[in-house]
């Protein structure tokens, strides 16, 4: 769980750093995919998180 932790760390980062550079150029469009793809990036990794929480939780219950 380490692992995924310091991993979900770095996509906050890697986003947080993407948009406040938009927030200072906000009509660049390079910043701006930059921060788009940030976003899906973390976006998808917290859906996969999610969907392996759930997974295990089934496992679980059907023991």
């Amino acid at each position: 769980m380490d692992d995924s932790n310091q991993h979900l760390k770095e996509l906050l980062k890697q986003t947080d750093i993407a948009f406040k550079a938009l927030m200072r150029e906000p009509n660049s469009l390079s910043l701006n995919q930059q921060y788009e793809e940030a976003k899906i990036a973390l976006d998808t990794y917290t859906s996969s998180l999610k969907q392996t929480l759930s997974d295990k939780c089934l496992q679980q219950r059907h023991r």
